[in-house]
C-alpha cells in the first residue's frame, strides 16, 4: 500500500472537483451564467455537502480497492452527480421541447428534495464504506483510517441509513413544492 494515502488524497480531490465541473458545465449550458450562480447561491449548502460526500466516498473506494476488495456502495456515488444535475435538470425543457411542462415543474419543484436525498446518500454511503473496512480489516496499525475504527461502523451505518430515511421523508412530507420563494 505504498503511496496509497496520496493516491486516496488524489482521488478524492480529483472526484470532488470533477463533480463541481460537471455541475457547473450542466447549469451553464442549461440556464447560462446567471443561472449558474443563482443555483449556487441558493443551493450552496447542498451542493457543497454533496460535493464533500462524493469525494470522500471516492477516496475511501480507492481505500478499498487498494486492498484488492469490492465495494457495493459505488452507487451512492451516482446517486449524488444525479441530485446536483437534476437541480438544473428542468432546463432542460428550454430546448427540448418535448419533454414538456409537467417534468420541467416536477424538477424545478423538487430540486431541494432531491439534492438532499444525494446528501444523505453520501452519509449512508460513506458509513457503509467505513463499515466494509472495518468488517475487513481493511486498515494497518498507524494509518489515518485505523486512527478512526474506534467507532461501531456496522451500528452507525444502520443509524444513519434510519436517521436518512427519516429526514427525507419528514423534508416531503412538510415540503411545500408550490412555494415559489427564491424561485422567483
Amino acid at each position: 500500500m505504498t503511496g496509497s494515502v496520496d493516491r486516496r488524497i488524489r482521488n478524492g480531490l480529483i472526484a470532488s472537483l470533477s463533480l463541481i465541473v460537471f455541475y457547473v458545465v450542466v447549469n451553464y449550458l442549461t440556464s447560462g451564467i446567471e443561472g449558474t450562480i443563482w443555483n449556487f447561491r441558493n443551493y450552496w449548502y447542498y451542493i457543497t455537502a454533496i460535493d464533500i460526500g462524493f469525494g470522500t466516498q471516492m477516496a475511501l473506494y480507492t481505500h478499498i480497492r487498494a486492498f484488492h476488495q469490492s465495494c457495493k456502495s459505488v452507487a451512492t456515488g451516482g446517486v449524488s452527480a444525479g441530485s446536483m444535475v437534476a437541480c438544473c435538470l428542468h432546463h432542460i425543457t428550454d430546448f427540448v421541447p418535448i419533454f414538456g411542462t409537467g417534468l420541467s415543474f416536477a424538477l424545478s419543484a423538487y430540486t431541494e428534495i432531491l439534492m438532499l436525498i444525494g446528501v444523505l446518500s453520501s452519509a449512508v454511503g460513506i458509513a457503509w464504506m467505513l463499515a466494509t473496512i472495518q468488517n475487513g480489516g481493511l486498515y494497518r496499525d498507524g494509518d489515518l483510517i485505523s486512527k478512526i475504527m474506534v467507532v461501531d461502523y456496522n451500528s452507525l451505518k444502520q443509524a444513519v441509513l434510519v436517521i436518512s430515511v427519516f429526514i427525507a421523508i419528514l423534508k416531503f412530507v412538510t415540503y411545500n413544492p408550490y412555494s415559489f420563494e427564491g424561485i422567483i
